[in-house]
């Protein structure tokens, strides 16, 4: 007999996490789905105590499952200095004022400035504001850290620093530190900085979900977890909100390869690898991911390419691996056989061709393994897009950095930049694709990550311009038939497929599934794909309980 609703949600479209269906309603009682069907069918399990919620006619769908975020990170920024909102350069030098004022920590931290504000910031800028104690601000990117002097001192970063490996060290006409570095030069800088506390990422955790909530997420994947940058592990915020009941989200996340790993340090990773997971496990948090950042940006030309950056044609500069080829052959087949699923961030089209081949080594020595996927994907030559679906990577898909981007074509030039996130001839060769922001590197916010990867444009920030292109080169646009996906395989890839892939469930609305479910402000389906960008979280239910309402 099925029971008396808890919750029915009447007078919608449902899309089930795979097709928009002819149903109109959902009930759920004690946290599951017990029936889909239509307004009258569902309304017979209503009682005297049920919650009824009006959907007006917009899409009931599986909640969405960000497939990459860092959200213990933005949660920490947010309650620290979160410069996302500005819009000028005089709106980021007043929010690092104010924040400056507020805290009485010795050193002052935040991120989110961007590139297109602020290209090359300098230490001058913060010592005007802050000319007594260190400050380091992570770019929205989260590739490269801007810095005072103070900071720098306490670093002990100066004109005599030799570069790192893989990253870089600004200087001046003078060959003194800009208080510019990004990559691995971050980490010089970043190692002194005082990791925030337990209770600092457990608060930064706790603001993450809130906001999520927000936009419809009821699930994701931390895509660091362990020592990163100066950051500190956000393994404790989950193990602790696990326990204590107040992160009620479907959680899970990838246990940290460091850049540099060499073939000799495999086994021993591995080892702590499988402690890890085991601990994990125990205490209800899934870590049976690995996650490795096979390159960098194009933005910062770390990269790794198959032909030089436009910049370099005069020396052939190419970007280059954070690991040795080797290296990354060996850990991947040994996770691999360890039943760890890789999570690789890769920007380049070497990098990409890199790891299919290591994908593809490990495949044959183990047989069949766990789902590995390769997020970002902003650069895969065709015959490597193919390759997804025969190997079964995952594309895990960062939809808002699909659309052409005036700030980079001068880098990589219009043909790779016109050629890149090549979503449908992945989809098309067998893929199976999943969906996430890269919060705080990107917004959080799903149904424009949506919009972008159906129109294949997006607007640029409030406040930003694009910047002059070089002369001879033609601003890049992009026929949106070429590489995009329909609105119903960017809504499956966001909700079942980025649920199945990092939460080990399904993500449908079915009867006895979960009630982690989303209604919209609208049915996107009744919409010209163009407004697609209005489309907002209504309502988020997570097990069953309302927990954001618009």
């Amino acid at each position: 007999m099925t029971p008396t609703a808890d919750l029915v949600i009447v007078n919608g479209r449902v899309f089930d996490g795979s097709v928009r269906t002819g149903h109109t309603a959902v009930a759920v009682a004690s946290g599951r789905i017990v029936r889909v069907g239509s307004d009258e069918r569902v309304r017979e399990l209503a009682g005297e105590d049920t919650r009824v919620v009006e959907a007006a006619g917009a899409v009931i769908h599986p909640g969405f499952v960000d497939a990459h975020a860092h959200a213990v990170f933005a949660g920490v920024e947010r309650l620290s200095i979160d410069l996302t909102s500005a819009a000028s350069v005089d709106e980021t030098l007043e929010l690092i004022r104010a924040g400056a004022e507020r805290t009485t920590s010795e050193w002052v931290t935040g991120g989110g400035w961007s590139h297109e504000l602020l290209p090359m910031p300098t230490r001058q800028q913060l010592d005007a504001i802050v000319p007594d104690r260190p400050v380091a601000l992570s770019d929205a990117g989260h590739h490269t850290l801007w810095v005072n002097s103070r900071a720098l001192e306490l670093a002990g970063v100066d004109r005599d620093t030799p570069q790192p490996h893989n990253g870089h060290v600004h200087v001046d006409e003078h060959g003194d530190p800009t208080g510019y570095l990004n990559e691995s030069a971050a980490e010089l800088v970043g190692r002194v900085v005082p990791p925030s506390t337990d209770d600092e990422m457990h608060a930064g955790l706790l603001n993450a979900q809130e906001y999520l909530w927000s936009l419809g997420v009821t699930g994701w994947h931390e895509a660091i977890l362990g020592e990163y940058n100066g950051k500190a592990d956000a393994t404790p915020a989950y193990l602790r909100g696990i326990a204590e009941g107040s992160v009620p989200s479907a959680v899970s996340g990838a246990l940290w390869v460091p850049p540099g790993l060499t073939v000799d340090e495999v086994p021993a990773l591995v080892e702590r690898f499988v402690g890890l997971r085991e601990r994990n496990a125990a205490a209800g948090f899934d870590t049976s991911t690995a996650k490795a950042m096979i390159d960098g940006v194009p933005h910062g030309e770390t990269a790794a390419l198959l032909e030089p950056y436009c910049t370099h044609s005069d020396d052939g500069f190419a970007g280059e691996l954070h690991f040795d080829e080797a290296a990354i052959r060996e850990f991947v087949t040994r996770l691999d056989a360890a039943g760890f699923a890789l999570h690789l961030h890769i920007m380049g089209d070497r990098g990409i061709r890199v790891a299919l081949d290591a994908i593809e080594e490990a495949r044959a020595a183990n047989g069949s393994a766990p789902r590995h996927h390769i997020a970002h994907l902003s650069m895969v030559q065709p015959d490597d897009a193919r390759r997804f679906g025969t190997l079964g990577v995952t594309a895990n898909i960062q939809g808002l950095w699909a659309a052409p981007d005036p700030f980079v074509v001068s880098m990589i030039g219009e043909e790779r930049m016109l050629s890149g996130y090549p979503f449908r001839t992945m989809a098309d060769g067998g893929a199976e694709l999943a969906m996430g922001s890269d919060w705080p590197v990107s917004p959080a916010d799903p149904w424009l990550a949506i919009h972008v990867v159906v129109n294949r444009w997006a607007p640029l920030p409030p406040g930003v311009e694009a910047p002059p292109l070089p002369a001879g080169v033609e601003p890049p646009t992009l026929d949106a038939e070429h590489q995009s996906l329909s609105l119903e395989q960017a809504l499956a890839a966001y909700t079942s497929g980025s649920s199945s892939l990092v939460l080990g469930r399904p993500g449908r609305i079915r009867v006895g599934e979960r009630a982690d479910l989303a209604i919209a402000t609208a049915d996107p389906f009744a919409l010209p794909a163009a407004a697609l960008v209005s489309v907002q979280t209504a309502v988020t239910i997570v097990g069953g309980e309302v927990v954001f309402e618009r």
